[in-house]
């Protein structure tokens, strides 16, 4: 009798099913005993086997010994580091010094800018024939005479003192007086145009009266005369200013002038603000000017008497006390211009104004001028500091109607604020840690005046010279008929001219821009370790897209580990296979 295998008898298992069942009990016990594994460290093996930056891959190759991955770690962090610091330096450069001063391609004519504004001033405020301040000094500060003195006298005196020396102003005097009043009584004593002009000149065309180019401004140092500024209305906003008077008399004519874009163009030769059309003095300004002998006060300025004249941006409101040359008296000088005038590149115009030190014109507003210059911010900045100090301001400083006017009692404590808003400008500068917020008003106030060059600027540099003017003496030789009067007066010439047709422009622009600074950068990083773009963009591929498709494969890879165990047994599956 034929024995049978007890496997033949339950039936034989296909081969098919048997690598299947293998398969399954492989996942089973894959299951029930999980592999020890470190998805980070496999990760960033993952990363340095695929990265293109140099020598991560020695770190991640398995079959490197761990002498050889600790150097090409090492030399890894090592490149790393002096990439980084030569970057900080080529960041440091670009974020403290964007700014390079060049010199431009071609000369400026000078008929492309305007002619300088001529400010002049008389050194005699009073004249003696209206008020003798000589003669009122001494009843003033007499205690015997000082009583027998009119109230209206003694305040004439203190308002003429605000425009002579500091040191004669009196203490005793009023603190505040009305701007109004002060500034009617100093024009009416001072010398007016006719008293100071004896003829002019423009472009060697003689004006049959000065008033056609000079007019009326009020400055610190009084009543003055300029030529060539620009209206009331289009340097002041005179809606922030004080009623009580004007700064400037003339009127305002339309101009088509700009500090930020120059000339309009098509714009013709004769224009305003005056524009230079050449050089030499038959294309510039000349000036006759005469003082009578017997109105020359000589306390109120000193002993020197003459003219003070200040060259300036025709947007600027002129500070004759502060910047000037003199012009004296039975002298002829000759002022030779040189222009300075710097732009700014467009370039620049995305960098905060710390960076590039200069301000663009719609970057700064000014409460009392239209036109921002550093000089006008300064003059703001001094008006403000001052009334913050001493409660009132210099009738020759820009002010709103709210604030007093100073009088001669108040001019040690104008004089003070002046030095004490130097002193802490300097501060400011020298001591990065400088704390506005921990000062009093006035000097949150100065710290906050900020004036920086305009970027657009123009400047004038004045070369003097001088010789005796004897005018008598050639009125002698054409044996004219000198009164006696004439033979006391002293008589001074003035010529103002450009000394040259051009001029070089100086130009802020860019050192290092964003593209300079982003070659330097790629290419150290290049140099040192092989990065590029590509490199950046394999970094954001490894820490997002590729982590989500990893974690997606997975998560589908353990569904299939789990799917047999949950639904069937393996004896249970073949013995449904079997069926």
């Amino acid at each position: 009798m034929r024995r049978h295998s007890r496997s033949g008898s339950t039936g034989r298992i296909p081969d098919h099913d048997l690598e299947k069942s293998r398969e399954i009990n492989e996942y089973l016990n894959f299951k029930d005993k999980p592999k020890k594994s470190n998805f980070i460290k496999d990760y960033i093996i993952d990363y340095t086997a695929n990265s293109n930056l140099h020598g991560l891959k020695y770190i991640g190759e398995k079959e490197r010994t761990i002498v050889e991955k600790i150097f090409w770690l090492f030399a890894f962090i090592c490149c790393l580091v002096i990439c980084a610091g030569l970057i900080g330096k080529l960041w440091n450069k670009w974020n403290v010094n964007p700014v390079i001063v060049s010199f431009a391609e071609n000369p400026t004519p000078v008929y492309q800018i305007p002619y300088p504004a001529v400010t002049l001033c008389f050194e005699t405020k009073a004249m003696q024939r209206k008020f003798n301040f000589t003669e009122y000094y001494h009843l003033y500060n007499n205690t015997e005479t000082y009583s027998n003195l009119t109230e209206q006298e003694r305040h004439l005196f203190e308002d003429v003192s605000m425009v002579c020396d500091d040191h004669l102003a009196p203490r005793k005097g009023r603190k505040t007086s009305s701007g109004y009043e002060l500034v009617n009584h100093i024009t009416e004593i001072s010398p007016n145009l006719t008293d100071v002009f004896l003829g002019c000149k423009w472009k060697d065309i003689t004006k049959p009266n000065c008033s056609d180019l000079f007019s009326p401004i009020i400055t610190e140092e009084g009543l003055c005369y300029t030529f060539n500024t620009l209206g009331n209305d289009e340097l002041f906003r005179t809606e922030n200013l004080h009623s009580d008077y004007r700064y400037l008399e003339h009127e305002n004519l339309v101009g088509s002038w700009s500090l930020d874009g120059g000339y309009e163009p098509n714009t013709p030769i004769e224009t305003y603000p005056h524009r230079g059309s050449g050089y030499g003095a038959k294309s510039g300004l000349t000036m006759l000017l005469k003082a009578a002998n017997l109105d020359l006060d000589y306390l109120c300025k000193g002993p020197v008497q003459g003219f003070k004249i200040l060259l300036h941006n025709p947007a600027e409101l002129p500070r004759v006390s502060q910047q000037y040359f003199r012009s004296p008296l039975s002298q002829e000088v000759v002022v030779a211009v040189k222009p300075k005038m710097m732009t700014t590149s467009e370039g620049l115009r995305p960098y905060e104004a710390k960076r590039r030190l200069c301000y663009f014109p719609n970057e700064r507003y000014l409460r009392y001028f239209k036109v921002y210059t550093q000089a006008n911010c300064e003059m703001e900045c001094l008006s403000n500091f001052t009334y913050t100090r001493c409660g009132c301001v210099h009738f020759g400083m820009p002010h709103d109607s709210n604030m007093s006017v100073c009088n001669a009692g108040s001019m040690p404590c104008i004089k003070h604020a002046q030095m004490e808003l130097v002193t802490i400008a300097i501060e400011t500068g020298l001591d990065d840690s400088f704390d506005a917020d921990a000062l009093d008003n006035a000097k949150k106030v100065s710290a906050k005046c900020d004036c920086l060059p305009s970027c657009t600027s123009i400047e004038y540099e004045a070369e003097t010279s001088q010789a005796d003017f004897d005018c008598l003496a050639l009125f002698r030789a054409f044996r004219y008929n000198v009164s006696e009067f004439v033979k006391d007066v002293s008589y001074a010439r003035i010529m103002i001219f450009f000394k040259e047709a051009q001029f070089i422009t100086s130009r802020r622009s860019e050192l290092y821009g964003q593209t300079d600074f982003l070659a330097n950068s790629g290419g150290l990083l290049g140099l040192f370790m092989g990065f590029s773009f590509l490199s950046l963009i394999e970094i954001v591929y490894f820490l997002s897209l590729r982590i989500i498709c990893v974690l997606f494969k997975r998560k589908n890879k353990k569904q299939m580990m789990n799917f047999p165990k949950d639904n069937l047994t393996s004896r249970e599956f073949y013995k449904s296979s079997n069926e």
